[in-house]
């Protein structure tokens, strides 16, 4: 869950003809792409489309954009997660391949990235109609997956393969990163209430946590599985870097706990966990002892609050229109008060 929006429809349209034309280039004179559409969820500018070539099964794929004329940073630059995807495939960590990138905006007037399409769905949050067909018969076979692949990916070597990507982050950093995008937003309560946690959890951050690669919203609506279950891929890595890797257990266990949620959210929620369960089972896949998982759960807090009141502004304002907002707003304040509860227990 990032700080973008979702593409329209219309401009699905528009990226019709210059899809095309790539794929002529790609693929042969002869290849169509007979239909392009937004991707759901907000990963920024996301369209899926078939390359259809005669005489071959049809090239599922995805193209994300960068956002044209805004700063490339974080989840607005596409490109910046190419090395780590390549990393991270080398490694056998299942992501969606990438299978063509550009910096060159002569092809779709910004950077792109193109990658896999695969034909998998999540145990989604809140949406009953983007679910896994065998959603119903509970969470637990999916979230033990989940967090076997996540004790993979912070296993995953990064010294040498991401040298030249980008120095890791101190938890003081991220902490004042999102600092920032909270103090975007209108609301001086939520603003007060949200920096009051930030000071908890700056006073008592925990010394010597895992250091590598994390995904950064490593949450269910991104764990794709195939029809029988078994998990395919992990997607949506705008918001990825190298730092605090217990960061993602604290965001999985966020959305999974409704002790975080306003009570008419958690009558929405469809995927719910025990936080203990989930410590229980990221310990015995990584080998690891989190000490620290009551802070991280508080910083989880902090960091959605912090995304959830800009966004909040940013629907209400008109400048970036979403009405699941207006369902996550009574929330905020939550967020923040249970999180203040975590890092001081």
């Amino acid at each position: 869950m990032t700080v973008s929006g979702s593409p329209a429809a219309a401009d699905a349209a528009v990226m019709r003809e210059p899809l095309a034309h790539w794929a002529r280039g790609e693929y042969g004179p002869s290849a169509q792409v007979p239909d392009v559409w937004p991707m759901p969820g907000n990963s920024g500018l996301s369209f899926g489309f078939d390359v259809v070539v005669p005489g071959n099964p049809p090239e599922r794929l995805v193209i994300r954009l960068s956002p044209p004329g805004v700063a490339r940073r974080g989840n607005t630059d596409v490109l910046r997660q190419v090395p780590l995807l390549r990393s991270l495939q080398a490694s056998g960590i299942p992501i969606a391949r990438v299978t063509w990138s550009t910096g060159d905006p002569a092809w779709f007037g910004t950077d792109a990235v193109v990658q896999q399409r695969l034909d998998a769905r999540p145990l989604h949050m809140w949406d009953a109609g983007l679910d896994h067909r065998l959603a119903a018969g509970g969470a637990a076979p999916f979230l033990v997956q989940a967090v076997d692949v996540l004790a993979a990916i912070h296993a995953a070597p990064w010294e040498d393969t991401l040298r030249d990507w980008e120095a890791p982050r101190s938890l003081e950093s991220e902490l004042h990163f999102w600092d920032d995008i909270l103090g975007r937003s209108d609301q001086a309560g939520w603003v007060q209430a949200g920096r009051e946690l930030r000071d908890v959890l700056l006073a008592s951050r925990p010394e010597g946590t895992p250091c590598g690669v994390f995904h950064g919203d490593y949450q269910t609506n991104n764990v794709l599985y195939d029809d029988a279950g078994t998990l395919v891929a992990i997607v949506d890595w705008e918001i990825s870097g190298l730092g605090a890797q217990l960061i993602d257990l604290g965001w999985l266990t966020l959305f999974t706990d409704a002790s975080c949620w306003d009570a008419g959210y958690v009558a929405a929620m469809r995927v719910r966990a025990r936080p203990e369960w989930l410590r229980d089972r990221y310990e015995q896949a990584s080998g690891r002892s989190v000490d620290s998982f009551d802070w991280f759960r508080a910083m989880a807090c902090f960091r959605f609050g912090a995304i959830a009141a800009f966004n909040v502004r940013l629907h209400r304002s008109g400048r970036r229109p979403d009405p699941r907002w207006d369902h996550i707003a009574p929330s905020v304040t939550t967020l923040f008060t249970r999180g203040r509860a975590l890092a001081l227990s």
